[in-house]
């Protein structure tokens, strides 16, 4: 059996871990085999080092530049890849943020198209790309991370982002609002004509 490998993209708190969560649930109903991968890693050397810069205590974070921190997201993928592919090879692979997510966040903090590119370059392409779109959750915010705390403009911008990018690498879009139960069937319903 080859896996698939299949990415949920959307900006912060629009319910992504939920839909993983309901995704995994649907995998073991249909007994398909199947690994949940959650980018970056945090348990991770890579992702040790990006988890404090998030979510630490600031007098901890080393302050790196938005183009560091994209590089080392970039790296934690890498680090992890000839595993994923190993994981293909026997099992579906349900993930949540990928290189979509580096590319969106990355062109919101203003660094260059082609340096994420470049940090990217020979990453595992999907086999599904899913963009949940919708208005923000107000209740799902993570107090003291890095990208959450930006405010609302900035949130505006990232979610266009990944809209934009959607459409030029072919993501598939779903509405996100409505219950989670709603946004699943319609996540299922792609899944099943893609």
């Amino acid at each position: 059996m080859k896996g698939r490998f299949i990415v949920l993209y959307a900006s912060n708190n629009l319910g992504k871990s939920k839909q993983l969560d309901l995704l995994e649930e649907a995998w073991q109903e249909i007994g398909r085999p199947y690994k949940r991968i959650k980018y970056p890693r945090y348990d991770s050397e890579f992702g040790r080092i990006l988890n404090r810069e998030l979510r630490g205590p600031v007098e901890e974070r080393l302050n790196l530049t938005d183009e560091e921190l994209q590089m080392l997201f970039a790296e934690d993928r890498r680090y992890y890849q000839p595993r994923l592919m190993e994981v293909l090879k026997e099992k579906d692979v349900l993930a949540e943020d990928y290189t979509g997510t580096g590319l969106a966040w990355g062109l919101t903090k203003g660094v260059l198209r082609e340096k994420l590119d470049t940090y990217n370059f020979g990453l595992l392409e999907p086999d599904l790309a899913i963009l949940l779109d919708g208005e923000r959750f107000s209740g799902g915010t993570e107090r003291g991370h890095r990208f959450e705390v930006a405010g609302q403009e900035v949130w505006e911008r990232n979610r266009e982002i990944h809209r934009k990018l959607a459409f030029e690498l072919g993501w598939e879009v779903v509405e996100a609002g409505g219950s989670p139960e709603m946004v699943h069937e319609r996540v299922m319903r792609v899944i099943r004509e893609n």
